[in-house]
């Protein structure tokens, strides 16, 4: 039984090594790529091994408009990441602790956002910004002009109710006991002060996950701005200016500078990949702790 068990053991081992190099390899590639010299990158067999720290490629790549992508996406984080907790901790607080007539309902009705796949409501979403009143050359019927298509605004409108990040603080308010609530309402707090103050530490794991998950996702929107602002460079979020600056690169002469395309690509996927790794330890137990394991 012992021996079973080791042999089984052991080829759990080398499967997680061999899928973990499987799944690395890319992304080492792309590290060690992006620090090295375009003859020694295409000298390399398994792995382009730097022998020197080529700055000048970050220098030029973060000339190429970079940084602004980097700043104006960051503003979005930011943005997304507030109205997400916020709407998140208020929503699953009140479908889980308070009670009134129709709740059960209207919470299935936001879950249903969940199932509907995004890429349906893409074209809805567009005309909705195309014919946004009184913008754009618009008239108040939302005809004559563009709307908001091209305009930065339309980066920051959608996705104010995220039902996900409802439906994750509903199931870990539902894991909280009441009686923490009761004790504070004997003292007088009101509800915001029993959100903030008494839920709020207790909920620091499944909110750390939500803030991982919604920086992933304003960081990676990719599809929505090439739809809205494509053609308006100086509204690009970082995901679309990598690759405008990728396609700008690009040679069909086979002259391609390999270590400037790692550069971009690296530029593009260190923020998320740095706070995953720093998170990670809560995002694990805020999904676990929800209710949500696989």
């Amino acid at each position: 039984m012992k021996q079973r068990e080791a042999i089984i053991r052991g080829l759990s081992y080398i499967f997680l090594i061999v899928s973990s190099f499987i799944m690395i390899y890319p992304v080492l590639f792309m590290v060690l790529g992006a620090f090295t010299t375009k003859e020694r990158f295409l000298s390399a067999t398994i792995l382009p091994i730097p022998n020197t720290f080529n700055i000048a490629l970050f220098k030029r790549a973060f000339g190429a408009g970079v940084l602004d992508a980097y700043i104006f996406t960051m503003l979005r984080v930011l943005f997304y990441i507030s109205i997400t907790v916020i709407m998140g901790v208020v929503g699953g607080y009140i479908f889980s602790k308070m009670r009134f007539p129709g709740r059960n309902q209207v919470f299935l009705l936001f879950l249903s956002g969940m199932v509907m796949p995004g890429i349906l409501m893409l074209v809805p979403m567009f005309l909705m910004m195309a014919w946004w009143p009184l913008t754009g050359g618009n008239n108040w019927l939302g005809q004559g002009g563009h709307g908001l298509v091209g305009q930065w605004q339309s980066l920051f409108i959608f996705g104010w109710v995220p039902p996900f990040a409802i439906f994750l603080l509903k199931q870990s308010f539902d894991m909280l006991p009441t009686e923490y609530e009761d004790a504070a309402k004997m003292d007088g707090a009101g509800m915001f002060t029993i959100i903030v103050k008494v839920y709020g530490p207790l909920l620091k794991p499944p909110l750390v996950a939500l803030i991982i998950i919604s920086f992933l996702g304003v960081w990676n929107d990719y599809l929505w701005p090439s739809l809205l602002i494509a053609g308006h460079p100086d509204y690009y979020p970082i995901a679309l200016r990598i690759q405008s600056v990728i396609l700008s690169d690009w040679s069909p002469t086979g002259t391609i500078d390999y270590p400037a395309l790692m550069v971009r690509t690296f530029l593009a996927c260190w923020p998320p990949a740095v706070v995953y790794f720093l998170l990670q330890r809560y995002f694990v137990q805020g999904l676990v702790g929800s209710g949500l394991k696989g």
